[in-house]
């Protein structure tokens, strides 16, 4: 009697879409600073991520090492004015990550400020880059101005 042995399968993994290959990491332990406590850190100044996003490109961009591993996902609250995550809007977001791979999701960005933790809005886009926990990645669709700077978390 002969018997038959299905052949073994690999799987590799899917190759990551070509944005999240070319994505910007950042990588500042300021950005996980929630406290309010008023870091100025770019050549003592506050961090503005739009105006640098804006005349960058707007590129993708993604948060790993000292700034954590997404976008902060909840209210830095602030009071009298005090200022987080190296910026004087800081800036998060509550919305659903995306659960498809490779898709691109449009969500709102708010920033907090002043002790308003819905001071304003933006547009944002999201794109997940594997079935990894937190691997996303993000681009600044907003204004050409203002003050904003997106916070970190794990």
């Amino acid at each position: 009697m002969t018997t038959t042995t299905p052949a073994a399968t690999t799987t590799s993994p899917l190759p990551q879409p070509a944005e999240c290959q070319s994505a910007i990491n950042l990588t500042e332990y300021w950005r996980k600073d929630h406290s309010g406590s008023s870091i100025k850190p770019i050549n003592g100044e506050y961090n503005h991520d739009n105006k640098r996003m804006v005349d960058a490109g707007r590129p993708w961009f993604r948060f790993t090492g000292a700034a954590g591993n997404r976008l902060l996902d909840h209210c830095v609250s602030s009071t009298s004015g005090a200022t987080s995550c190296g910026t004087v809007d800081a800036t998060w977001s509550d919305a659903p990550m995306p659960t498809k791979i490779g898709v691109i999701n449009k969500f709102n960005a708010t920033q907090s400020y002043g002790g308003k933790c819905h001071y304003s809005q933006f547009e944002c886009s999201v794109m997940r880059c594997s079935d990894g926990p937190h691997d996303f990645i993000y681009r600044y669709d907003g204004p050409d101005s203002g003050d904003d700077g997106f916070c970190g978390m794990d």
